[in-house]
């Protein structure tokens, strides 16, 4: 019974840490935007934030304080990277730099309990947080996203870490960092990114035990065929069925992608799985091999490899910390974690943007707020950017996810945000233009617009 249920969970981890390294970041406002919000429902806006209403009724709501609690894992994080306390550190930075501004609606914005999911335990901390009338929101940083259906069903506004997109899908009350409609879309992006970096030959490599990250590989190679004569790179070599965390190596795959030319692969596995990849290229004098890395964002874990991400390509769901940061939610959280004393890492960033959409929820409800009013007023937001950190998100379509085919593919442009690795260190291409976009067709063209959100 521990093996199946440990084969289970490898499943479901598989599953949501791909969800969103596999989708299109993409939004019906990607055109252009100013960098907060619009289309707000509800009678609030900056103008009302210093209004004050008694309240009486409303969980987590006193006069002097919104409190919420934050869930993540901690225990049994099989990633070795720092989640919950990170995430927890964003958050609260956040909270702080609206406090100093003399929070909202006569409250301070407040963490009332940080709570250790455990890794299997998240359902049964969603349930708890249900049954409480302590909080007023949710926070949510997991890797095994259980209890998001409870949490939506009890009308909670639950701000999480987009890594989740299948238990996000179809979920009003669910307002993630990332928002991904598309899992299956051929879109330019990765192509693309191969031919700037001198490639010629590619392989898109997943997990078989993960629907999503087979999806993932699929599609990704799919793309490249799609748009070989634009990019001149081939795809040259598929694999959907790896081991999870890749217990025995991957060398035979490796061997394999040596004889058909690989220089570019395109991954669906997680960050552990990166190590063990970029080892075996090296064993095998491939280190001249561009990877594409979708969730490996972590300085940390880039310098203890020493040169072994040399020239390697890094999938940003935000704002990169490379980018410039002057006139824009950058600079504040820069700030912000420096007066908390705190590292401006990738998970402290999600915190940071959860909680600016905690605040920015309740900033368009107005002074006389509860749960879903909240949530109706965040729903009601056309470019959703978090000032600029964001590709902008039109929530009002941002639930509802789509398959490639659709007609919402041909009014969803594509965004994508990446940095290189030279010398242990995270580059990026314009600083002042983070982001590549696409236009919005059925079929979208290959060369993108560089595009900046602030």
């Amino acid at each position: 019974m521990p093996r199946l249920l440990g084969r289970a969970m490898a499943a479901s981890l598989a599953l949501c840490l791909f969800a969103a390294a596999c989708g299109n970041s993409t939004s019906d406002g990607a055109g252009g935007s100013d960098g907060g919000s619009t289309s707000q429902a509800g009678g609030g806006g900056e103008e009302t934030r210093d209004e004050v209403v008694s309240i009486t009724g409303v969980p987590g709501v006193t006069d002097d304080a919104i409190s919420y609690a934050v869930v993540g894992t901690k225990t049994g994080n099989p990633l070795g990277t720092c989640i919950l306390d990170c995430y927890v550190d964003g958050i609260e930075a956040y909270f702080a730099y609206r406090n100093s501004e003399g929070g909202i609606y006569g409250r301070d914005l407040e963490v009332a309990d940080v709570i250790d999911d455990e890794l299997g335990q998240n359902q049964q901390k969603a349930l708890d947080i249900v049954s409480s009338s302590d909080y007023f929101g949710n926070f949510q940083a997991t890797l095994l996203a259980s209890g998001w259906g409870d949490l939506d069903e009890a009308g909670i506004p639950t701000y999480a870490w987009g890594i989740n997109s299948t238990e996000a899908a179809n979920r009003s009350h669910i307002f993630p960092s990332l928002a991904v409609r598309c899992a299956d879309c051929r879109r330019p992006a990765v192509p693309y990114i191969a031919s700037q970096v001198g490639a010629t030959k590619a392989a898109s490599i997943g997990y078989g035990v993960s629907e999503n990250s087979k999806v993932c590989t699929d599609t990704v190679a799919k793309a490249f065929d799609l748009y070989e004569d634009d990019s001149g790179v081939e795809s040259v070599y598929t694999n959907d069925d790896l081991d999870y965390g890749l217990p025995n190596g991957i060398g035979p795959e490796v061997s394999a992608m040596k004889k058909a030319g690989v220089d570019f692969v395109s991954t669906c596995i997680d960050l552990n799985g990166m190590k063990t990849l970029a080892n075996e290229l090296h064993r095998q004098d491939m280190d001249d091999v561009v990877l594409y890395h979708p969730n490996s964002y972590d300085q940390g874990f880039i310098q203890a490899a020493g040169d072994l991400f040399e020239g390697d390509v890094v999938s940003v769901q935000f704002r990169p910390f490379e980018a410039d940061a002057e006139g824009n939610g950058l600079e504040q959280f820069q700030t912000w974690m420096a007066k908390q004393d705190k590292e401006p890492t990738e998970l402290a960033m999600v915190g940071w943007i959860n909680a600016a959409m905690a605040f920015d929820g309740l900033l368009a409800a107005g002074p006389d707020f509860d749960r879903q009013r909240v949530t109706d007023a965040f729903n009601a937001i056309t470019d959703y950017t978090a000032d600029g950190l964001l590709v902008p998100i039109d929530w009002t379509q941002a639930h509802t996810p789509y398959s490639d085919g659709d007609p919402e593919a041909a009014n969803d442009p594509e965004c994508v945000s990446y940095v290189r690795v030279e010398g242990g260190e995270f580059t990026i291409d314009d600083p002042e233009n983070p982001w590549l976009c696409w236009e919005a067709t059925e079929t979208p063209p290959f060369e993108p617009t560089p595009t900046n959100f602030d």
